[in-house]
């Protein structure tokens, strides 16, 4: 009996050993999560209970529903509307769809950034798929179903009041991550700010999105820290299904370039059949002929800026290229911002000093012109031809941007792209047309980069103007060129100095994601009378140059020029890389004043030193590459590069559905699609438009302008009527003045 019961009790403990631990074992190999497999059973009950006969499936997720259920009762504790009423229903609707795992709520939710991610490492976009939200399958057949993409932009605040110290160490692993979210870096790239994308109710207006992802924010991870959140939809949002009908403003763009096209066409057949057929009006339109004085190339010694003019426009291409592509969505901001101390990065900082090329380049040879001049002409006529020579391509640009470009991409940020140009430009298109955009209203200035055009015709009036009233009263003039030089240098540190402002406006993240933003911009950076030095400075390279240019006596030797020549680019570096420092150490009003003084009239007496050497003696190489033949054609499509090289980049920032990382390959690709896709359009216009309608004007003025009595001298008349017969094939190159320039004055 006792070994019965003994073999009784082994047997049961046996039992309970194999129940206790084999059978947990084999359960846990199934790979439930832990709390779940209860759920899992019961799930598994339903569907088992539910199998054919056509009711919804339900699946339970604990963990899920733990944070929908919290999103949920934070929803309906807010103080809606009535108005708001229907968006609370249906969001409500579609969590409670999310939490059965149907199809349509987890699609909308699948388009959205749960959480934002990145931050810390300066991704401030985070857009989720825009796409996915804007294009469900079942948008045309369930209007009850339609959603909207909405931008929220939200400012973190930190709300435990600590004690501001100078941190040493701004990544300290063991410090509070808010530190690091409220530290700005030396790119001025704010952490604490970012911009979420959402997909949401079509019902729901801008104030209930504003709720949802002020409460969205409060579950995820930064929600923990207890952060105040100041959360905005200042954009329209997208919804889906409503694309943009065209305007009357498109359709008559359409037409403008339609008709364009056809006459150049026509004309160009006319002249081709003969001589019979041939008008000046024709001759204006003549494709072929226009073509040709793109590659016509006059060797007067100035052949170096050809190539100057063109590589310095690719200069300026890839530097707006890498400061707006990481003013929009990227995500290693942090890397950027490393590399913003850097040797590129002192050099990118302030690149805006290659502009100031340009303003040396239109002033010396603006000085060669009107020097080579021999004839009295009416300053009214040479003002209205240099307006015409910036205006039409410039007036073209802008006629695309307000009419056109809405319609020619999307995306999340695109609505932004619409208001940041195409909004300024239909309203201020006029005052850009007038010259007066740098002046009047400049927080809504079209096209950003074109404050350079209204800068480049006030210098040439003012400086034209002077130099005439110099050839009546030279002793009077030289003392108000001189006082004009002096003023042009001082004023800027003057304005700095009243106004406290930093030393240059450098392109940093503040400036790059808002350039009308500033306040620097407006008061020194894109004023006419603060970047007149660098002008007056190639306005005096231009006399001195035409002064000994046919003094063969006047040469320097090799040795020299290639002294000359380090000495300017020396010159322009010590101006391009000193001032970015001034971001991370300390300054005084008075410091600011002097380097916002003197680092352009610097860099420009160091272009005009390098331009001199290579003019006037020979430096090994650089005279041969500059003087390349395939950089005269290109440097004749500089201007028209420069007018829409902006759109295009501007274009492929704002279509942008994810934050893309930032390679070294890509940005060099990238920058050379820039530069061929901005010629090409470039062309285009300067066949269709730029190139007839200069050539038309030349013929309207030319009975205008007076011929002198000898015959033996030259009359602007017979050098225009010279031009209009393709004798000398000069087109383009011909300026407001006589061709004996043969390089058309820099408009860039």
């Amino acid at each position: 009996m006792k070994n019965i019961i003994t073999y009784f009790i082994v047997l049961q403990c046996v039992v309970f050993i194999y129940c206790s631990v084999l059978l947990s074992n084999k359960n846990g190999d199934s790979a439930r999560p832990i709390g779940q497999n209860d759920a899992g059973n019961s799930s598994e009950n339903k569907l088992s209970a539910n199998k054919g006969n056509g009711l919804e499936k339900t699946f339970q997720f604990n963990g899920s529903n733990i944070y929908l259920e919290d999103v949920l009762f934070a929803l309906k504790n807010q103080n809606w509307t009535e108005e708001e009423k229907p968006c609370l229903d249906q969001t409500v609707l579609w969590l409670r769809a999310l939490q059965n795992f149907t199809l349509w709520a987890v699609w909308d939710w699948d388009a959205i950034s749960s959480e934002p991610q990145g931050l810390l490492f300066g991704s401030r976009f985070h857009l989720g798929n825009f796409d996915e939200c804007m294009n469900a399958p079942w948008h045309n057949d369930r209007p009850e179903l339609r959603t909207q993409y909405c931008l929220a932009d939200i400012t973190l605040h930190r709300t435990d009041n600590p004690i501001k110290k100078r941190i040493s160490d701004p990544y300290d692993p063991y410090q509070s991550a808010l530190n690091v979210i409220e530290h700005e870096s030396i790119f001025r790239r704010p952490l604490n700010q970012l911009t979420w994308g959402v997909c949401v109710p079509a019902v729901c207006h801008r104030n209930s999105v504003v709720r949802l992802m002020g409460i969205l924010l409060a579950h995820s991870h930064l929600g923990t820290a207890g952060l105040k959140a100041n959360v905005a939809v200042p954009d329209q949002c997208q919804k889906a299904g409503e694309d943009r009908e065209y305007d009357i403003q498109f359709y008559a763009f359409m037409v403008l370039f339609s008709f364009l096209a056809a006459i150049t066409l026509v004309c160009t057949f006319l002249n081709r059949k003969g001589s019979y057929l041939k008008t000046p009006f024709t001759k204006a339109w003549d494709l072929q002929e226009n073509a040709r004085d793109i590659l016509t190339v006059k060797t007067d010694g100035l052949e170096i800026l050809y190539g100057i003019r063109f590589l310095n426009m690719c200069l300026i291409v890839i530097c707006h290229q890498i400061g707006m592509s990481n003013g929009g969505p990227t995500s290693d901001g942090y890397l950027i911002d490393k590399k913003a101390s850097s040797v590129l990065g002192l050099l990118f900082l302030h690149e805006d000093l290659a502009v100031d090329t340009f303003f040396v380049l239109s002033g010396l040879l603006t000085a060669l012109n009107i020097r080579r001049l021999k004839v009295n002409i009416n300053l009214l006529l040479l003002f209205l031809r240099r307006y015409i020579r910036l205006v039409v391509a410039y007036a073209l640009v802008i006629f695309y941007v307000s009419a056109v470009y809405p319609y020619t991409g999307s995306g999340p940020l695109w609505n932004r792209a619409v208001a940041q140009d195409t909004m300024q430009c239909r309203k201020n298109w006029w005052l850009s047309l007038l010259m007066l955009g740098n002046y009047v209203d400049t927080d809504n200035m079209c096209l950003v980069v074109s404050w350079y055009i209204p800068c480049d015709f006030h210098f040439f009036v003012v400086t034209v103007s002077m130099y005439f009233l110099y050839r009546r009263f030279p002793v009077a003039s030289q003392l108000l060129f001189g006082a004009m030089t002096v003023a042009a240098v001082v004023t800027p540190g003057i304005i700095n100095y009243m106004y406290n402002l930093p030393p240059l406006q450098m392109f940093t993240y503040d400036f790059l994601s808002n350039p009308r933003g500033p306040k620097q911009f407006h008061l020194t950076y894109i004023k006419s009378h603060t970047r007149y030095a660098a002008y007056l400075v190639g306005f005096f390279t231009g006399c001195i140059f035409e002064k000994y240019s046919k003094d063969t006596t006047k040469r320097i030797s090799q040795k020299w020029a290639v002294i000359g020549a380090c000495l300017g680019f020396t010159m322009m570096m010590v101006a391009e890389t000193t001032g970015p420092p001034f971001l991370w150490r300390g300054y005084t009003a008075l410091e600011s004043a002097v380097y916002a003084a003197f680092n352009r009239p610097t860099w420009a007496c160091g272009c005009a030193i390098f331009i001199l050497s290579c003019v006037f003696g020979y430096v090994p190489l650089v005279n041969s590459f500059l003087s390349w033949y395939p950089w005269v054609p290109l440097s004749r499509l500089s201007y028209g590069l420069y007018v829409v090289h902006s759109i295009i980049i501007l274009r492929n920032v704002f279509v942008a559905r994810n934050a893309p990382h930032n390679d070294s390959f890509v940005s060099i690709t990238t920058c050379l699609g820039v530069i061929v896709t901005g010629s090409f359009v470039a062309f285009v216009i300067f066949l269709l438009a730029e190139a007839p309608l200069n050539n038309l004007i030349t013929v309207a003025l030319k009975s205008r302008v007076k011929m002198p009595q000898r015959v033996s001298k030259p009359t602007l008349e017979g050098q225009a009527n010279t031009k209009f017969k393709r004798e000398a094939n000069d087109g383009y190159l011909n300026d407001n003045l006589p061709p004996i320039v043969h390089i058309d004055s820099s408009k860039m």
